[in-house]
């Protein structure tokens, strides 16, 4: 197929921190938002990452809200405290250079698959995104609080992007904001097929192999920035103090 020619813009140029308070707004439309749980880290390529504030709820962080910490996880910047889970971020960024961002939340269709033992299935083209990078982590022996247990856990997710983790949640990992937004809503939706064919019982028909590759090459060229970009535009048209 033919690449899009262009995409339409962002009508702003967004800085680290308004981007970050963006993908906030996204996300939680996309389900990953459940009340204080869950925390967005972005590598900064300095030693440093931007975090999530712990106690704002995703859909009214702004930009002035956005944490720094540095790589023991402690806030260097920003009005509030981070998350005391923010060893399960540091660590899988000190191990995985090419997840410059991670996602982690409790998004609904992900923590039910998780609490059932059960894995999402790439049936859809759109899951394609996560061939080869899928993993189910069994984990628990309680929250993730120190950089001893993140280090463990970072060492059994190894090489995916779309982890869920037994009775707890679900983790996605990316090299750009962008994508990690797109993964992030796809991987939830695929949750949600899983989910739904379970209550039909209907089992869902992986998509075959052999299609695999070249749908992948092509979502990971052309949708994350498209998604993104609109994403983001609807959120900026919903409620711009996400900006301040």
């Amino acid at each position: 197929m033919s690449w899009p020619r262009a995409v339409p813009p962002i009508d702003i140029e967004l800085d680290d921190a308004q981007a970050l308070a963006v993908a906030h707004r996204v996300l939680a439309r996309e389900g990953w938002q459940e009340n204080l749980s869950g925390h967005i880290t972005v590598d900064r390529g300095d030693g440093t990452y931007l975090c999530t504030p712990w106690g704002r709820w995703w859909e009214e962080v702004c930009a002035s809200d956005v944490m720094t910490v540095d790589a023991a996880g402690t806030p260097t910047a920003g009005p509030w405290d981070v998350t005391p889970a923010v060893h399960l971020h540091t660590e899988i960024h000190r191990v995985r250079p090419d997840a410059t961002v991670v996602v982690h939340g409790h998004p609904e269709a992900a923590t039910i698959l998780a609490c059932i033992g059960a894995e999402p299935v790439i049936a859809h083209q759109n899951a394609c995104i996560f061939d080869g990078e899928l993993v189910t982590v069994d984990e628990y022996a309680g929250t993730v609080e120190d950089s001893g247990t993140g280090a463990a856990l970072a060492a059994q997710i190894g090489n995916a992007s779309g982890i869920l983790l037994a009775h707890h949640g679900a983790i996605v990992t990316a090299p750009t904001l962008a994508e990690a937004c797109y993964k992030a809503a796809t991987y939830e939706r695929m949750c949600r097929f899983t989910l739904a064919a379970l209550h039909a019982g209907r089992p869902l028909l992986p998509l075959p192999d052999a299609g695999r590759t070249a749908l992948k090459a092509e979502l990971r060229a052309n949708a994350p920035d498209a998604y993104w970009r609109g994403a983001a535009r609807v959120a900026l048209r919903t409620d711009r103090t996400v900006l301040d």
